[in-house]
């Protein structure tokens, strides 16, 4: 994905080197799966198929399967905004936020994701993630990963 590929000063970030690792997260109501800059993989979803998103959310309360985030100009739904980034607050080469405002409608909006990939030199091969609802529809996920990392 294009907008994967983001400059901020000197730091040149490639979040596309992550779109090979699918992330997990878990809280107390739903289950969260994310694969950055890339499809979804179904088997993850438990062979819930939603065609072009990167995430995908059960909802355990609702026994429902949810699209989180879609690739840029690939949602279906009508407000189909690209994601936006910016580095890392804590700082130049830290890492990178991403932020999508395309998933699937939930009651009456579209669910609003912010993703911080936090550039951590010891995680080679991420699998988990912590993702937090923040209020109604919106969410916040944490990643760890050297993938994270400016580019050398």
């Amino acid at each position: 994905m294009n907008s994967c590929l983001q400059t901020f000063g000197s730091n040149k970030y490639d979040l596309n080197r992550l779109s090979n690792f699918t992330l997990y997260g878990n809280d107390s109501q739903s289950k969260y799966f994310l694969t950055p800059c890339s499809f979804s993989k179904s088997s993850p979803c438990y062979d819930h198929t939603f065609p072009n998103a990167m995430s995908c959310q059960y909802d355990r309360q609702f026994k429902s399967w949810y699209g989180m985030a879609f690739l840029d100009t690939k949602s279906p739904w009508s407000r189909n905004n690209n994601a936006t980034y910016q580095e890392n607050p804590s700082g130049p080469g830290t890492g990178i936020v991403m932020q999508t405002s395309n998933g699937e409608i939930c009651f009456d909006e579209l669910r609003f994701m912010t993703t911080t990939y936090i550039c951590d030199r010891t995680v080679l091969h991420p699998t988990t993630m912590t993702v937090v609802q923040l209020a109604q529809c919106r969410f916040t996920a944490e990643v760890r990963a050297i993938q994270a990392c400016p580019l050398e």
